[in-house]
């Protein structure tokens, strides 16, 4: 269960990447919206779960840019969430539009609601996305490690790259994006999960569409943004 967990925090995560130049960033930095998202089996259009990402609050930093608290929450298609509770994280958009996400602590708060008994720890997963994304850019590899209790767990995101940019229509509406390319690996003992996912990015919004796909490039689930709630 708790390598289950661990796996809707990468995905928060991944719902996660998304004023001058930060009115560029590939993330809401409106307080007090809600973005409402569905995710289904590739093909069938089976229900798989729907995620909510709210933004609690925007302040600026020491540095000039944002920093943004969210709360994300996730429900399965038999209306329970793997989660105990809302896994909250904060997000930072420099000056420059450039979105910091901290991988490592998503997925360590997402254990801890399994194993509250135990002391976790967390390094790097840092992920950067700039606010000047073009097709043909190569974005760093990100390499996060949490640990409790004796136990590993690596994730990784390497080949990332942008594709193009496109213009896409979903439920909430037609953003122009541009689309990333990665390929997630998870490692912990008894467990290894890899895929190839594709992320639609917006400016002001984030995610839009995010795609999973085995290794072998069959697609597996396709998540969408149906709505966007604002104060």
């Amino acid at each position: 269960m708790v390598l289950r967990r661990l796996f809707v925090a990468s995905a928060l995560v991944c719902a996660c990447f998304a004023a001058s130049a930060q009115t560029k960033a590939f993330f809401c930095t409106s307080e007090g919206a809600v973005l409402h998202y569905e995710r289904v089996a590739a093909g069938t259009g089976k229900p798989w779960w729907t995620h909510t990402e709210t933004i609690d609050a925007v302040r600026r930093s020491g540095g000039g840019g944002l920093e943004i608290d969210v709360t994300s929450f996730i429900t399965s298609d038999t209306g329970k969430s793997p989660l105990k509770e809302p896994v909250r994280s904060t997000v930072t958009v420099r000056t420059d539009g450039t979105v910091e996400v901290d991988v490592a602590k998503a997925a360590q708060e997402a254990a801890r609601q399994q194993f509250s008994a135990f002391d976790f720890t967390s390094s790097g997963g840092v992920s950067l996305l700039p606010a000047t994304l073009s097709p043909g850019d190569v974005l760093p590899d990100i390499h996060a490690v949490v640990s409790w209790a004796g136990i590993k767990m690596t994730i990784d995101y390497t080949e990332r790259s942008v594709l193009r940019r496109e213009t896409i229509t979903v439920a909430a509406g037609t953003y122009d994006c541009v689309v990333v390319s990665e390929r997630k690996l998870e490692k912990a003992p008894l467990h290894r999960r890899e895929r190839l996912t594709l992320t639609w990015y917006a400016p002001g919004i984030g995610m839009v569409r995010h795609d999973t796909n085995f290794p072998d490039s069959r697609p597996e689930t396709v998540e969408t943004l149906v709505a966007v709630s604002r104060p």
